[in-house]
């Protein structure tokens, strides 16, 4: 079992356009309102950069400088985890589409903006970071795969880190291969044992998870793999003495016990 803290989060979703509006509704003190996605315009990147970024690129570095801004920290010193299931569908599309029409030529730009770690690539650029970054994917399990080698990191090394989830639908269609519905993206800073914050002891274990979804939250966004992070942070939101098993893999899950 390792021991983390959690010092800071970030939440972006439909209805969920900030950590205070997701706490609130979290802990019941407010209901959830349906709300239209919403465009992030993260403030590390310039305004050009943005124009250039990709949506998933936006949605991941604008959850990560959430938690930057909860606890006051420069990211230019902390390590980062990159988790996304789906990578950037939007992106694929576009340059399927350009290769499948003459004279089949592919934006440069669209292709850097393909690789997996571009979101990672754009926050080291951006937070002038040469920190340890990871970026990953683990299927319908990625938020869990994210959380234990950020907190793996976080125990092993005694260094912080910021661990970043997201996860955007497919185009109509792409639809078919990945029924994700809605959009979300949150982001974890963790530090090492004993720090001020929230403790969590993580632990991989075997047999499947018994997931308990927010009540207060809708069915559909329970789809996006990143939004496990939710049950997450509405235990850490209930207190101490909660625990959440989050999805691993088909024969195993991560119980985290929260300790305030």
């Amino acid at each position: 079992m390792m021991q983390v803290t959690l010092a800071a989060q970030g939440v972006l979703g439909p209805g969920l356009p900030g950590w205070r509006e997701a706490r609130a509704v979290l802990s019941g003190a407010a209901p959830y309102v349906p709300m239209p996605a919403p465009e992030p315009a993260p403030t590390l990147l310039p305004a050009t950069e943005r124009r250039r970024a990709s949506a998933s690129v936006r949605w991941a570095l604008a959850t990560g400088e959430q938690a930057l801004q909860a606890c006051g920290r420069d990211g230019a010193g902390l390590a980062t985890v990159f988790a996304s299931c789906g990578g950037d569908g939007g992106i694929t599309h576009q340059i399927c589409e350009a290769l499948a029409a003459p004279p089949r030529a592919v934006s440069p730009t669209r292709f850097h903006n393909s690789v997996h770690n571009a979101p990672a690539g754009y926050w080291s650029i951006a937070a002038q970071s040469h920190a340890p970054s990871t970026s990953l994917s683990g299927g319908e399990g990625t938020f869990a795969v994210g959380l234990l080698e950020a907190a793996t990191q976080a125990t092993l090394e005694a260094r912080s880190v910021l661990l970043i989830a997201y996860d955007l639908p497919y185009p109509p269609l792409m639809h078919v291969l990945w029924a994700v519905a809605q959009p979300f993206a949150a982001s974890l800073l963790l530090d090492p044992p004993h720090s001020a914050g929230v403790a969590l002891h993580v632990e991989l274990r075997g047999g499947a998870a018994r997931e308990t979804w927010p009540a207060a939250l809708p069915p559909e966004l329970r789809t996006n793999p990143a939004a496990h992070a939710l049950a997450l942070l509405a235990a850490a939101v209930r207190g101490g003495g909660t625990r959440v098993e989050l999805p691993y893999s088909e024969s195993s899950h991560l119980a985290v016990e929260v300790h305030s």
